[in-house]
């Protein structure tokens, strides 16, 4: 037997261990932890009385901006004895290598950057709007409009534990009272930062407006208790489809959900890849980032290559080569980003295996521990598409990179590209047709793409919406007008 871990829900700067009525859960991987009965304490976890949160509602972002930087310099692993107990369990039951998921830790205090947060909210919000009602102005000045936070449930994804903190960050900054559904696959990561915060500042209005919980999936009790207009107005959900399809049988009007649903990314290479040595080995490293880092457990992550070229042998040949020299670039990923897998991905090899017997078809390399690739023979990607990972890529030939568009929807998130030089003339198609990031894999090191495909500016786009400015309320004020300004709007 594997030991087992205690976890204390968080309620709002309590903490509530495993007592008498605790109940056991597996993680992914094996893992396994112990946390209070969620079915007993459905109470402790959600705020009914809005009035409630009127001591954040007057708390100045200021000081709000200045507690999460604070909170910030505390998550390391070096000094945060629950960071590491976390980072150990995440080890377990998370898909993430040691040092990937060492590297995406060392990032969390950046994230509490007090100038990257000020930034934040006054790009997506108005530092004004969330501190305050602001006149409309001119004509219209005895109209106000303030921002007002809101109860939220946010279902969060454990693939990289980053999502912990940022759903805490947009928490402060958006003056809202929240309820984290952690994941099975990072049960502890939120929990962590939570019961850091309240180690910082026990009697604060933020630490009060915060709680963390974990239950299963599907849980109906949970979900039918937990998603009522009175006691939840906003719902974000990083889960999967089936996740997100059950919540939405609790929808009713008045609770807006933000579905970040699973997303697909992809990137497009040029014809002028194949004019030159050098511009492959570019063109690979690029690859070989995006497809590789976090070992292709990401969103962002590329898993299908469309190339433009010929269907011929000697095309083929060379669309081969690229996806070999893409292989041999894994290798020089920096372990933060990438390593090898320990162990095989069967059902991936499987589907491997079977299409490689199609050589008229389909040229296959590599395997799931060192990462490889397929090459379509012909202008489509593979059945099992949806299934690439452990840096498995599908490269595919088109005629033309605008053939690309038909593959594109609401669900494509990222799109490497190379050559810089085609970029103006496809980012607005792309755009119309439903991809969201479009980023470079020229860059010649592989922390150099790395970088210019993540390092975005505050209160920047996520998933093609603005989450902070969504979960709040916006609320208007209007005043009586004089008589004449009324007139003189009426005339308008």
């Amino acid at each position: 037997m594997g030991q087992v871990l205690d976890i204390p829900i968080i309620a709002r700067g309590k903490i509530i261990m495993p007592g008498d009525h605790a109940v056991e859960f597996k993680g992914r991987g094996g893992a396994a932890f112990r946390q209070a009965d969620p079915h007993r304490h459905v109470h402790d976890l959600v705020l009914g009385d809005t009035a409630k949160m009127r001591d954040l509602h007057d708390a100045p972002i200021a000081q709000i901006v200045d507690l999460l930087a604070e909170l910030g310099k505390r998550l390391t692993l070096d000094g945060n004895p629950l960071l590491q107990e976390s980072f150990e369990l995440a080890l377990k039951a998370g898909g993430l290598a040691e040092p990937i998921l060492r590297g995406v830790y060392d990032a969390l205090p950046h994230m509490f950057d007090p100038a990257g947060m000020t930034a934040l909210v006054d790009k997506t919000i108005g530092l004004d709007y969330i501190d305050g009602w602001v006149p409309s102005g001119g004509t219209y000045d005895c109209i106000s409009i303030r921002a007002v936070g809101t109860r939220q449930l946010h279902i969060t994804a454990g693939n990289v534990p980053v999502v912990a903190a940022l759903t805490v960050v947009r928490a402060g900054l958006t003056k809202s009272d929240i309820l984290i559904k952690a994941p099975s696959n990072d049960p502890l990561t939120a929990n962590a930062i939570a019961r850091t915060l309240i180690e910082l500042a026990p009697d604060h209005p933020l630490t009060r407006h915060i709680a963390v919980a974990y239950w299963k999936g599907g849980d109906e009790f949970m979900d039918s208790q937990i998603i009522r207009t009175s006691r939840i107005d906003k719902i974000t959900a990083w889960g999967g489809m089936s996740s997100v399809k059950h919540i939405q049988k609790f929808l009713s009007p008045g609770i807006d959900l933000t579905a970040l649903n699973p997303k697909y990314s992809m990137s497009m290479v040029g014809r002028e890849v194949f004019a030159s040595e050098a511009a492959m080995d570019e063109a690979a490293v690029g690859l070989a980032t995006l497809a590789g880092f976090y070992n292709q457990t990401a969103c962002a992550n590329t898993r299908i290559v469309y190339v433009e070229s010929d269907t011929d042998e000697d095309s083929i040949a060379q669309v081969v080569e690229l996806g070999r020299k893409m292989v041999a670039a894994y290798a020089k990923l920096p372990p933060l980003l990438s390593i090898p897998f320990v162990e095989r991905n069967r059902e991936l090899e499987a589907e491997m295996e079977a299409v490689a017997l199609e050589d008229d078809f389909y040229h296959v390399e590599g395997d799931t521990l060192n990462g490889g690739f397929v090459v379509s023979k012909f202008n489509d990607r593979v059945e099992f598409f949806d299934k690439l990972n452990n840096r498995v890529v599908n490269i595919v030939p088109v005629d033309d990179l605008t053939d690309v568009l038909k593959w594109c929807d609401d669900t494509t998130q990222t799109v490497g590209l190379f050559p810089e030089s085609r970029r103006e003339g496809l980012r607005d198609a792309f755009a119309l047709a439903g991809v969201q990031r479009l980023v470079a894999l020229e860059g010649g090191d592989p922390m150099t793409v790395y970088a210019n495909s993540h390092h975005m500016p505050p209160g920047s786009p996520h998933d093609g919406i603005e989450p902070m400015r969504r979960n709040v309320r916006w609320v208007v004020d209007m005043r009586p007008a004089s008589h004449e300004m009324a007139l003189s709007v009426a005339a308008e």
